[in-house]
């Protein structure tokens, strides 16, 4: 009896220190979207049971941020989100989000000299418009987007079920054996190699391409089909701004313990069993003094790129080209203006809300869009959005505008600058460190850094359990759909 008592000790004790062993340090580098969609899937997936710390050099929301003018505020980065995005969806409503108001508003496609397209008041009046210009080719372009949207819908399923995926190409063939080879052509190729004409690429898709990524039809084609759907209906965005997103799954997050500081160094520090730790080197904002903090998982859920704000450096991996064979991000400038619009300059009797260059060249901008609060607002605001590639001279600026009452400017490394030419982006960088944003190689959007981060926590997850937490594979299941465990 004596036996089996201290057996059932023994076993009680092992079980115990093998629950300490299966609750990770980990550190999330990047208080973005994607690092905040991490931290809150991998908290589902280790209920809890895990330590985060999360590194931002500037403010937490990264890319998603407001810009006041006056008494509002408007949103100055990722600003729209597709019906269909699943998890943004989820968040809003996980958080008690609203969505913001919205009313309609007309735009048109100019070219420098005229408008090509400009819709009307009348949405029977611009549909005969589009039949006029180019036939029925958009609703046969809209329904080809749409199949392509939907087979990536299934990465839903598939991350519910625990699948994860170590680079691009087996994310993407997972869902469609031909999302791979839409990275290797051009959206202009692909579409003319799908009889689509000319005069349709060169305004219509181009159109979008340059206001949403700021580049031309060369970009590869499985981000130009991403930047098409993005110009569907039903757009929305987050009322109060789409940052309260990432600020509330982060602080609200138990879990998170926010550092703000911006990280210099990762060291990696192999161990005999062959598992790894590694070393991140930080410094406060405010500070010189260089602080460092030891971790089973890193996690970088900011670009990696060659022009980057705030370089990493990668010591003691066998391996440095991971870190080092990356791309470019494309600079894109806003210039955010209370005014009046001058429709004369544009070719315009009247105003209209939205203004979609499709030759950014000739047109110096890329569009001028007449902005709501994040409160959502009159439909007669006087605040207007402008992005270009280049700054703004002031004399442009005031023949397209009068009565101008404040002015701001915003430089992003907004997005990769995509081509056909696209690197093996990999979200597995070394053992236990990984890499949220390089879906973003494949498409840059708000839901694609939330699917990597949750592709990356559940990398993280499954590959920390399997070393370390021999005795509880059993009790870490993922956690079914709709059942948040995030103590919030």
């Amino acid at each position: 009896m004596n036996n089996r008592v201290i057996f059932l000790f023994m076993l009680i004790l092992e079980r115990g220190i093998c629950f300490e062993n299966c609750k990770p340090n980990i550190a999330i580098i990047g208080g973005g979207i994607g690092g905040a969609a991490s931290s809150h899937f991998l908290s589902e997936l280790f209920k809890s049971n895990l330590n985060i710390d999360l590194y931002e050099a500037k403010t937490i929301g990264g890319r998603l941020a407001t810009i006041k003018i006056d008494d509002n505020e408007f949103e100055a980065g990722g600003s729209i989100i597709h019906p269909e995005n699943k998890y943004m969806q989820q968040f809003v409503k996980l958080l008690g989000l609203e969505h913001a108001p919205t009313n309609d508003q007309r735009a048109g496609i100019w070219n420098g000299n005229e408008f090509v397209f400009e819709e009307s008041n009348w949405s029977i009046i611009s549909l005969a418009k589009l039949l006029y210009r180019y036939g029925f080719q958009p609703f046969t372009l809209n329904r080809y987007i749409n199949s392509i949207v939907n087979s990536f819908a299934k990465i839903y399923d598939l991350q519910d079920a625990g699948k994860s995926f170590e680079n691009i190409t087996s994310f993407l063939t997972i869902m469609n054996a031909e999302f791979p080879k839409l990275l290797q052509v051009s959206i202009k190729e692909h579409l003319l190699s799908l009889g689509y004409t000319d005069k349709l690429i060169d305004e219509i898709v181009k159109a979008t391409s340059v206001v949403n990524y700021g580049q031309d039809t060369n970009i590869h084609s499985f981000v130009g089909s991403v930047s098409l759907a993005g110009a569907g209906y039903n757009l929305w965005s987050v009322k109060g701004g789409n940052k309260k997103v990432p600020e509330h799954l982060i602080y609200r997050n138990k879990n998170v313990n926010v550092v703000p500081s911006c990280v210099t160094k990762v060291i990696n520090l192999p161990k005999e069993d062959g598992t790894n730790l590694y070393e991140v080197y930080y410094h406060n904002k405010d500070s010189t003094t260089v602080m460092s903090s030891i971790y089973d998982i890193v996690i970088i859920a900011t670009p990696l790129h060659h022009n980057q704000e705030f370089p990493i450096i990668f010591e003691g991996f066998p391996r440095v080209d991971v870190f080092s064979d990356i791309g470019k991000y494309h600079q894109t400038m806003v210039t955010f203006i209370k005014a009046d619009l001058k429709p004369h300059y544009f070719g315009l009797i009247e105003e209209i809300d939205g203004i979609l260059s499709c030759e950014p060249n000739k047109t110096i901008i890329s569009s001028v869009g007449r902005l709501n609060s994040v409160e959502g607002g009159s439909k007669h605001s006087k605040v207007w959005k402008i992005f270009s590639n280049r700054q703004l001279k002031p004399e442009i600026i005031n023949e397209m505008f009068s009565n101008i009452n404040d002015a701001k400017n915003i430089t992003w490394e907004a997005y990769p600058e995509y081509s056909t030419a696209v690197h093996e982006a990999k979200f597995k960088l070394h053992r236990a460190l990984y890499h949220v944003n390089a879906i973003e190689w494949a498409a840059s959007a708000m839901e694609m850094s939330a699917i990597g981060g949750r592709n990356v926590a559940i990398l993280a997850h499954k590959e920390f359990s399997q070393k370390n937490c021999k005795f509880n594979e059993n009790m870490q299941t993922d956690v079914p759909e709709n059942t948040p465990s995030v103590e919030l």
